[in-house]
Parts: structure tokens; sequence; C-alpha cells
């Protein structure tokens, strides 16, 4: 932790020299955004995996985890039949790891991130929502101290979720799962700032973003407030997944909104949005060596056969470069 904390740390400094050698007006020019990889039914949570410069992520509907190499632009995925596939993340020191949330599985998957389009033979570790029916996890990601926090979406009817039956869940090396937020309708996005203090959350159904102090050594939240609120700043779309830079600032992707909308959490100002050719943005995060790249996923589900024709890259992952900011290191799970 202490040597992961240090690497964002000498990042930070090297952004912010770097930031004040630049004009303001050179910090927004418009960003170079470029489909890299796809077509998938519905690409989610991306997880930048800095030790391997690879970035992993999911095809939720087709219960897929993906390895892409953005330098050789090689893919591979491999198929997990428990359920829908919310999210992915590499153990810490186990190469070839990684943990995934399945259906309500939360599952051990072996891989050595090469074959492609195998079957994988997952160990199942935990199991959630076991006084539930029809949920299943949406995403997930890993606080400082390797504790695995995400969270469940309510059973889908016609559409719609039903409210209030789904939880977000915080897993240590025990492997038991405890409730942290409950009861939730759709559990997104997550992310900490760089100082270790604020842990910020989306319960899509809210359209808001929401704050909490928090506390690393214990994994707690309190004092919750609301850092962003997409109906009054008339932003259209649904909040989904996010990540922040090393400033502090939010990018929240916007399903149904067509890109990826910035925000200052502590003032609820709209920076500045980043508009793709997709309706159906759905997760983002930073990586590349530099983590200057803004990695963007998106989904092609439920499209009609004219959408998809207006939208040939519905469904790809994206890479947006030249946004004049930096993403922090993604942890690793600790097991």
């Amino acid at each position: 932790m202490r040597n992961l904390l240090l690497l964002q740390l000498c990042l930070a400094f090297f952004v912010s020299v770097r930031e004040t050698c630049r004009t303001e007006q050179n910090n927004h020019n418009e960003p170079v955004i470029e489909p890299i990889v796809g077509q998938f039914k519905h690409s989610e949570g991306p997880h930048w995996d800095y030790h391997t410069q690879k970035l992993y992520f999911v095809d939720l509907v087709d219960q897929k985890i993906c390895r892409f190499d953005p330098v050789t632009k090689d893919l591979a995925c491999i198929y997990i039949e428990n359920g829908p596939i919310g999210f992915v993340v590499p153990i810490e020191g186990e190469p070839d790891k990684l943990i995934a949330g399945s259906g309500t599985d939360f599952i051990l998957v072996t891989w050595d991130g090469h074959n492609n389009n195998t079957k994988a033979l997952p160990e199942t570790l935990a199991i959630v929502d076991r006084d539930r029916k029809g949920t299943r996890w949406n995403d997930g990601k890993v606080d400082s101290s390797g504790r695995f926090w995400g969270g469940t979406i309510g059973p889908e009817v016609n559409d719609v979720v039903v409210p209030d039956q789904a939880s977000l869940y915080r897993i240590e090396s025990d492997l038991k799962p405890k409730k942290a937020l409950s009861p939730v309708t759709n559990s997104n996005g997550l992310a900490w700032n760089m100082q270790d203090d604020k842990f910020y959350y989306i319960d899509t159904a809210t359209r808001q973003v929401a704050a909490f102090n928090y506390e690393p050594i214990n994994g707690t939240i309190s004092n919750k407030t609301i850092a962003f609120d997409v109906q009054k700043h008339n932003v259209s779309g649904l909040p989904d997944g996010m990540t922040i830079d090393t400033n502090g600032n939010l990018w929240v992707a916007l399903y149904s909104g067509g890109g990826v909308v910035n925000v200052n959490p502590h003032t609820g100002e709209v920076l500045r949005f980043v508009k793709l050719p997709v309706a159906k943005v759905t997760s983002c995060t930073f990586g590349g060596h530099s983590l200057n790249t803004l990695f963007v996923t998106t989904s092609s589900r439920d499209l009609t056969k004219e959408e998809q024709t207006e939208q040939p890259h519905a469904g790809y992952v994206f890479a947006v470069q030249g946004l004049g900011v930096h993403g922090l290191v993604a942890n690793s799970f600790k097991i």
C-alpha cells in the first residue's frame, strides 16, 4: 500500500509541475477519441492493470472477461457460465488470478490472459443477496487496503429496475460479504480520492453522485452528502460507472447520455463534457503508461437496427487522449 501511495504522490507531483507549464486553454483542447476494440454487447467495468499495462473489462451480457493490450492490439476473452459479469479485478501478487462478480457469485478466476473464447472453471468464494431473487453483481472496485467494494442491481422488469432490492457490499480477505449500504436500486460507480478520505458512489436510480467521509484503516463510510446531481445540472442520461483524476475531479459515464461528464465534486460544477459517437456509455477508467488515457466502455444492447446503423461503434471500448489530466493507479484485491 505504501509503495502504491508513493507512486500516486509522485505521479501527482509530475502532473502538477506539468500543468503549471500549460495554459488553461491548452488544457481544454479538443480530445482525440478513438474506438480501439469491439464490438461487444455491453462492455463494462474497465480496470487498468498498471503492472502488466493491460486493460481488463467485461461483456456483461455475453458473460465474458476480456483483456486488451493497447500496444499490440491483442484481445483475449473467456466465458464465465455462472451468470452476467459485472466487474473483474486482478489479485495482488497472484499472476493469472482475478476476482469477478458473476450473477450473485463472487468468484476466483485463474486465467493466463491469452487463451481466447475458452470456458473458465471459476471457484465461488462468496455469494451475496441470498435473501433476494433476480439481483446480480453490477460494479465493483478495490480500495487502498485491498478490500473489495461492489454492489448489486435489482431485478429488471420490462427494462425497469425494481427499486430498493440491491446492496453495496464490502469484502475483505476473510471473504465474508458485509453490507455497507442497503437498500439501493442500481449500485454503480465507485471512486476514492488520492488523499483516501473521500468515497464517491453512484446509485443510478438517484441520478446523483454521493460523497462519504472515508476511513481507510477500518474501511468505513459516514456523513453522506451529494457531490453532483445530474438532473439539477440538466445533464442527459443516467450516471453509470465513474473514475477520478489526480486533481480530485470525477469522470462520470452517462448511459443514454452519449458521453462522459467531468465534474468538480467539491462545488458540483460541470467542468466539461466528452461527447462520444454512441449513446450508451457505461464506464471509464484512466490507463496507459502515464495514466493519461481515458478508456471508456459502451453498450450496443437493445439498439434497433436503425440505431446500430447510426452508431456503428456502439459496444466498442474507446480511448480518449489529450484531456490534460491523469488518473490514479487502480488497486488489486488482497486475498
